[in-house]
């Protein structure tokens, strides 16, 4: 009889266990998903870099500056792309979004710069732990695209699949970051009108975020 319930209570412990690793391998299948998308036809639009929630909207007269995990970056470095202001708007991406990043529009890369995570001295002496990011800029004719790549805290992964010099199609995939996370994206101030509000949901390559002005 105790020969028996060894038996059973092992026979459970392989099935639990079985089903634990056939969920990890289906959510490993289903998190790293990339769907083809349908991309919109249209010059004067600019598409969503990445699937997920809008998480602010925010306009800047000066530099543009992001916020994740409750740090706050400020985009110094790429400030000269945006002289005249800026939209930055913040999409958030959790486990269970496909984790692709595509080209909001077409046009020439001329700037990307990767960022470790980590923990870097702040205010007091304090340490705080940095996101990992990619910054990438695109240049559709006379403006400046900015799609800024940040990872999760846990999770420092952010890929970036283009470079300097390349060209990219409005909607083409530039990379992806791993986990829970945020890609932001910049427009020019005054040269786009918004089509999406706070805590909309959009869709890389396929939700139109802004539509430039024909001036």
């Amino acid at each position: 009889m105790v020969i028996l319930l060894k038996t059973k209570k092992i026979k459970t412990y392989q099935k639990l266990f079985a089903v634990g690793v056939c969920s990890i391998l289906l959510f490993t299948v289903y998190f790293y998903r990339d769907p083809d998308r349908t991309i919109p036809n249209g010059n004067n639009l600019c598409l969503s870099p990445a699937d997920g929630n809008i998480l602010y909207i925010k306009e800047y007269n000066g530099i543009p500056e992001i916020y994740k995990d409750g740090n706050k970056y400020i985009l110094k470095d790429i400030n000269n792309y945006y002289k005249n202001g800026s939209y930055v708007i913040g999409i958030f991406m959790s486990p269970f979004d496909v984790h692709v990043n595509r080209a909001p529009v077409g046009g020439e890369v001329v700037y990307t710069k990767h960022i470790d995570g980590g923990f870097y001295p702040a205010f007091m002496g304090d340490l705080t732990k940095k996101n990992e990011r990619n910054i990438i800029i695109i240049k559709n004719g006379s403006d400046y695209i900015g799609v800024i790549q940040v990872a999760g805290i846990l999770a420092r992964r952010t890929i970036c699949n283009v470079n300097v010099g390349d060209y990219v199609a409005m909607g083409q995939r530039i990379g992806r970051i791993n986990l829970g996370s945020q890609t932001a994206l910049i427009l020019p101030k005054g040269k786009y009108i918004l089509k999406v509000k706070k805590n909309e949901r959009v869709y890389a390559g396929k939700t139109v975020i802004a539509e430039r002005i024909n001036n």
